[in-house]
């Protein structure tokens, strides 16, 4: 079986219009989004997630090696899942990694809290003082809990895609070079985090608006935004392949 032609070389930046359109130009399309919905509403029992994200996983690379037709075949059902859990795992270290520390210092500012308002009790307005201290305390630590995850929320993409193209669990947590891919496609990797923003929003109203099933909708946002990354990787010399 001969592989699919490569597609033309590519533009500097990515072609938004171009992000939308690539599902529909497969011949296949109309099932591939039907599957990948089921797999989406199976998401509830984790499995159906896993293969979703293999195959979003499989499409970028696929993207990122210039296929015209890129969209994978929903055949290699015990390699997606491999793929899949992949890049679920290194999506769960990175959140596990920030919202561990947030709770541990949490559960020690109750400890203390609670210590200092043993000691506030013969006094109303020491323990007003305490209560309004520990209240500044917990709204600090929620602002930067929001921050930290607006971070990583820019950062993950970045590590999804270069274990995509690698393959290799260890790559998603090469911070300095997945910064550095960033920085090499800041212009074309923020094309891509709004392309799937907008693809979002559209899968809402498509749903509305032509009574779409929610699912097969949102199955092709995350097809516009893997072939966004994929692209984004395909126009970096130094990326991974």
């Amino acid at each position: 079986m001969s592989s699919a032609p490569a597609a033309p070389a590519p533009s500097p930046t990515l072609d938004l219009g171009r992000g939308f359109r690539f599902v529909f130009d497969d011949p296949d399309w109309i099932k591939k989004m039907l599957i990948g919905g089921v797999m989406m509403l199976l998401g509830v029992f984790i499995i159906g997630s896993l293969w979703a994200v293999g195959y979003w996983s499989r499409l970028i690379r696929r993207v990122a090696a210039g296929e015209e037709r890129p969209l994978p075949e929903w055949e290699d059902l015990g390699g997606l899942l491999r793929e899949g859990w992949g890049a679920v795992s290194v999506y769960a270290v990175y959140i596990a990694g920030v919202l561990l520390p947030f709770l541990v210092v949490m559960l020690g500012v109750l400890v203390v809290g609670g210590g200092l308002s043993e000691l506030g009790k013969g006094s109303e307005d020491a323990s007003q003082a305490l209560g309004a201290l520990a209240g500044v305390g917990f709204l600090g630590l929620y602002a930067i809990l929001c921050v930290a995850i607006m971070v990583l929320m820019v950062y993950l993409p970045a590590a999804l895609t270069r274990h995509a193209l690698t393959q290799r669990f260890a790559t998603g947590f090469e911070v300095a070079e997945n910064v550095a891919f960033i920085r090499r496609n800041v212009l074309n990797y923020a094309l891509a985090l709004i392309l799937y923003m907008l693809a979002s929003f559209l899968a809402q109203f498509g749903v509305l608006a032509c009574c779409v099933g929610v699912f097969p909708v949102s199955f092709w946002a995350l097809c516009v935004f893997g072939w966004g990354l994929g692209e984004t990787a395909r126009r970096d010399s130094a990326a991974v392949r």
